[in-house]
């Protein structure tokens, strides 16, 4: 399955701070869902968060409804939750999210997340609703996240196959080892050339340069740049 192919909808379960909802609603559109049901949210809450961006974008098309309703044409229901509570459903782990929808969505399939409410999260109601539950790996002392960030994480993390790679600058030409080795014999010579003395041998000098040149990592053309200098220490030796 791929991202383009799932279709995915957002529940937000009995939500009661508008600022959560707007969030959630704009991560979302960060990463191309747009199919959003609120259900049983607080009134006064759900007409502040609609007014508040001018009734326009995801939140205009949005659905406050009952959960039957916003579960219905699913064939996938997945709940989220903080890992503190036992329950009895599978717990899938976030990174792991995508190999579990390859094995029980269909590839047609419309999956339902569940995100419950700041203060409660998802009854044990709700959770009869869901096939299995979706864990962000949270630290155990801080287990709990906020409604907009959780909408975040799982909404990159179903987008994720689809989105664009970021474009890698490809490397530029190595050296030839010829190239190499006449860098290597103009090097030797420059530094004959300037009476560079060393207790070193030659042999031990040649072989201390060529792990250097190594060790850059030296392009072809960074190669070129340095046989041309050397090349013009040696001709002003000359000199």
């Amino acid at each position: 399955m791929t991202a383009t192919a799932l279709k995915v909808r957002f529940v937000l379960v009995r939500p009661r701070n508008p600022n959560n909802i707007g969030a959630a609603a704009r991560a979302m559109a960060n990463f191309g869902f747009t199919d959003l049901s609120v259900v049983d949210p607080f009134e006064p809450v759900w007409q502040e968060t609609r007014s508040a961006l001018g009734g326009e974008g995801l939140l205009r098309t949005a659905r406050a409804e009952t959960l039957a309703q916003a579960l219905h044409s699913s064939q996938l229901v997945l709940g989220t939750a903080d890992g503190r509570r036992k329950k009895k459903r599978l717990v899938v782990p976030l990174p792991g999210l995508w190999d579990y929808l390859n094995e029980v969505l269909p590839a047609s399939g419309t999956v339902s997340v569940l995100f419950g409410s700041e203060k409660t999260g998802l009854t044990n109601s709700d959770l009869q609703n869901c096939k299995a539950l979706v864990r962000i790996p949270t630290r155990p002392q801080a287990p709990s996240m906020n409604l907009g960030q959780a909408v975040a994480l799982v909404a990159a993390e179903l987008a994720r196959p689809g989105l664009p790679r970021l474009a890698i600058r490809p490397a530029p030409p190595l050296p030839t080892a010829e190239q190499l080795e006449d860098l290597l014999g103009k090097a030797m010579a420059a530094l004959k050339r300037l009476d560079y003395a060393s207790a070193s041998p030659e042999e031990a000098k040649r072989a201390r340069l060529r792990a250097m040149f190594a060790g850059w990592r030296l392009s072809r053309r960074d190669a070129a740049f340095l046989q041309a200098v050397f090349g013009r220490v040696n001709l002003l030796s000359k000199c």
